[in-house]
């Protein structure tokens, strides 16, 4: 049995798993051949979800804002910046 995988979000098979596990490159028509008779390929593997960490790091401003920041709003502005982004991505999520 072979089974054919998804590689992203766009759908586009190029790889193949055959029945003694290895997997293999597969040219565009040989997959829509195998397509049409019948054969359904697999999703990806589905992503981990982002950490908490991940998320907050691009929530938060950057360097040069968290500078001006902290130059036009004093430790106070920059820190109720600082806590929308921990509020909205508390720790542990």
């Amino acid at each position: 049995m072979i089974t054919w995988k998804y590689t992203d979000e766009t759908h586009l098979v190029v790889s193949r798993t055959l029945d003694n596990g290895s997997s293999e490159s597969c040219l565009v028509s040989a997959i829509t051949d195998w397509i049409a008779e019948g054969n359904t390929p697999t999703p990806a593997d589905i992503p981990p979800e982002p950490t908490y960490q991940e998320l907050r790091a691009v929530a938060y401003p950057s360097i040069p804002d968290q500078l001006d920041l902290l130059y036009h709003g004093g430790l106070v502005g920059w820190k109720e910046a600082i806590d929308v982004v921990k509020t909205k991505y508390p720790k542990g999520t």
